[in-house]
């Protein structure tokens, strides 16, 4: 199905490379004149790779790509192959092999096409312009050539691409699975799929096929899976398409999603759950809530891919066909879910998929390819939220002391991951905790506002300090509060009472007192994995309560004053 939608999605797009072609960075530009005679060789500008500058041009590529065969491009090849030049892991006759391979094709695309342009490489080669170039300061072992003659390119040529076309090789005959007709069939994919994350460098295989354990009935190879030689050339080119379009492609730790649509239209849904829009997602939001009739949604088809790399070949992690209007509503109830207060009180940014994830790990890097699929299924169908991500939420809020992450080695509350602990758990029960909740029947909620407290007390009392109640005890409070928290209670007294004489503060002690009635008589003695993410939520809620709450206190005195 997957490889019938990107067919499909091939037949209109029209900036495919020509049958045969693929784009290629060349650094040197051989330029002759008509009568075979060297002009001169200039370098290709336009674009940095590394170290390296040239320009991406699209010319004949061999299809499927060579490994140690003898396989020479028409034209525009490597220095090997167009001058002869010998590498350092190369024989003399394996470099003389390959030479001879070259000028042979080019003496076939001459004589076949008749073009004046590839008629004077050929006379170029004929009177020894490789022998020379080969040793010239100029060439590089690693440079890639392309020929020009009086101003014209002859890879750009309809006779020579249709010359190539046709230089296709043998192909077993065989029914196509993807279009069920009989024609040609493909023993390897034509091209490599370029882009996917920790992926080989030269592209890596969407069908592979290259052990004994894998073959059947004596087929090898993707002959196993027979699909027509034009078919997974459009299949490649199509997917090579999206995933070099940063409209179409999302790339978040070690996977990468693309998406496209039967028809054309003007949906961006990456820029959407990668960088939202609060203004968009309010919409989307409203939207949902007020619950559209399957009527008025958008019937064109949606489809999402999600992959990976599995050393040479790719991992398809995740595919997903829905409506653009189903989209819509899924995802108006997916940023619903997030939403969430921030820290001074307003409501938080929208976060997306990378945020998300990463709010889960140490390091971007360290995202492995299944967490952000299973978030980007949530998204795009509206299936719940996966608990393994609970898990994983929590285990980063034990690591921190809390549910912070650290930004130039200070530490933040960390909304993003509040958000996918509160879309987790209210996908469980009705209960409102998109802010606080004084009311919330789970004395989980109330032992983790009561932390947040304590730490403001100790705050009040003492001012700065290098390590407060949160940064020693988060932690156990949040496993176990029966064996914490009312320690840390009666140690709050000498506080209260600092706080009471110094500066008649009584605010303090009848906060308290709300959140213990709450909990009620007895503190909870240990917490499930579920609990220990409401103890996290009532931690937040409480803290960006007060935040807020001071802010509107402090807004107030200077407007009394002013």
């Amino acid at each position: 199905m997957i490889l019938r939608r990107l067919l499909e999605l091939s037949a209109r797009l029209k900036d495919l490379p020509p049958s045969g072609y693929q784009p290629a960075f060349v650094t040197k530009i051989v330029r002759l004149s008509a009568n075979g005679a060297l002009r001169d060789v200039v370098p290709a500008t336009g674009e940095k790779r590394g170290k390296r500058e040239g320009l991406t041009v699209l010319v004949p590529r061999e299809t499927p790509q060579r490994t140690v065969a003898v396989k020479p491009r028409l034209i525009c090849d490597n220095a090997n192959y167009v001058l002869g030049r010998q590498r350092e892991k190369d024989t003399a006759a394996r470099t003389a092999e390959r030479h001879a391979a070259y000028v042979e094709i080019v003496d076939q695309c001459a004589s076949s096409t008749g073009e004046p342009s590839v008629s004077a490489i050929r006379e170029w080669l004929r009177a020894g312009g490789a022998a020379h170039l080969c040793a010239s300061p100029l060439i590089e072992d690693d440079d890639e050539l392309m020929f020009e003659v009086d101003g014209v390119r002859p890879t750009d040529l309809p006779s020579v691409r249709s010359f190539w076309a046709a230089h296709a090789g043998d192909y077993r005959e065989g029914r196509c699975l993807v279009t069920g007709t009989t024609g040609a069939v493909v023993d390897r994919m034509p091209f490599p799929i370029k882009g996917i994350p920790e992926g080989q460098m030269s592209g890596t295989s969407l069908v592979s096929v290259n052990n004994p354990s894998g073959c059947s009935y004596g087929l090898e190879a993707a002959l196993n899976s027979p699909i027509g030689a034009d078919t997974a050339e459009r299949v490649c080119n199509a997917l090579n398409h999206l995933l070099g379009s940063e409209r179409h492609s999302l790339r978040v730790g070690k996977s990468v999603f693309v998406y496209w649509t039967r028809t054309e239209c003007d949906f961006d849904l990456w820029s959407l759950l990668s960088r939202p829009d609060a203004e968009h997602v309010g919409r989307l939001i409203a939207s949902a809530r007020s619950g559209l009739r399957v009527a008025d949604l958008d019937p064109n088809d949606f489809y999402v891919l999600a992959l990976s790399a599995n050393a040479s070949r790719i991992v398809v992690r995740d595919y997903q066909e829905t409506t653009l209007g189903r989209l819509r509503a899924s995802l108006g109830s997916w940023f619903d879910r997030l939403a969430i207060a921030g820290y001074s009180g307003e409501t938080a940014e929208p976060v997306g998929i990378f945020r998300l994830s990463a709010a889960l790990y140490r390091e971007p890097r360290d995202i492995p390819a299944h967490v952000p699929t299973s978030l980007m299924r949530s998204a795009i169908t509206g299936a719940p939220i996966p608990d393994y991500l609970l898990g994983l939420a929590v285990r980063r809020n034990q690591a921190m002391q809390g549910p912070f992450h650290e930004i130039n080695r200070k530490r933040f509350l960390c909304e993003p991951r509040l958000a996918l602990i509160k879309a987790i758990i209210t996908q469980k029960e009705n209960i409102p905790l998109e802010a606080l909740n004084t009311s919330h029947p789970d004395p989980a909620y109330h032992c983790g506002r009561l932390l947040a407290a304590l730490e403001r007390i100790q705050r009040a009392a003492l001012g700065d300090i290098n390590a407060t109640v949160v940064d020693r005890y988060y932690g156990a409070a949040c496993a176990s509060p029966g064996s914490i928290l009312g320690g840390l209670v009666n140690d709050a007294q000498a506080h209260l009472g600092k706080l009471r004489k110094e500066s008649r503060d009584y605010f303090h002690q009848l906060q308290l007192e709300e959140i213990l009635g709450a909990i009620g008589p007895d503190f909870p003695r240990t917490l499930s994995l579920h609990r220990q993410g409401l103890f996290a939520l009532g931690f937040y809620h409480q803290k960006a309560h007060d935040r807020a709450q001071a802010a509107a206190a402090k807004a107030a005195k200077e407007g009394a004053s002013a």
